[in-house]
């Protein structure tokens, strides 16, 4: 008796510490489309089985007279201590006028393209559906340089002992059925 109630007590320890554990990164679970609400934008954030990642931000195309960027592409991974690390790489464009969205007499309104840029991030798995960005590096890189290479760290880093990152959460896009419903 006292066998089989001390094997059912370690047997439970066990169960509930699996259970209990912070939610880590796998490379089956983490695989997905993902929306995190940046209002009024959204950013778009796609993991592919093969470790391929794509990342865009609606507001690339409202900002267009100002400059503006493209959709980014790299890859991703998870690290030894289960959150996953996602590197995307893309290009930026500026306004070439001084006078920003305002035009001026014989002056076109215009953008070039300026700098590579790559953003790193590292997000924490919160559950099967949400993943949670905590750190965050935006580097800027010349257009004539390896845009893998080094570069100037821009704004819109974050870290958790620094300026705090977003804390809207990556939500796994699911399939909406219920939508369906409401097809007239």
């Amino acid at each position: 008796m006292l066998k089989s109630t001390l094997v059912a007590l370690v047997a439970l320890l066990i169960f509930s510490s699996t259970a209990l554990a912070a939610p880590k990164c796998n490379p089956i679970t983490v695989t997905g489309s993902y929306v995190r609400q940046t209002s009024p934008y959204i950013d778009q954030l796609k993991l592919d089985i093969d470790g391929t990642a794509y990342w865009f931000n609606s507001s690339a195309f409202d900002l267009i007279l100002f400059g503006t960027y493209n959709p980014e592409i790299g890859s991703w991974t998870c690290l030894n201590d289960g959150t996953v690390l996602v590197t995307t790489v893309g290009s930026e464009y500026l306004q070439n006028s001084s006078t920003g969205d305002i035009p001026q007499s014989g002056q076109p309104l215009d953008i070039n393209i300026s700098s590579n840029i790559r953003i790193t991030q590292k997000l924490s798995v919160v559950d099967l559906d949400t993943l949670q960005t905590t750190a965050r590096v935006v580097t800027r890189i010349p257009l004539s340089n390896d845009p893998l290479g080094p570069g100037t760290i821009g704004g819109g880093a974050c870290k958790p002992s620094g300026t705090p990152c977003n804390p809207a959460p990556y939500k796994r896009i699911r399939a909406q059925l219920t939508d369906i419903g409401n097809i007239p």
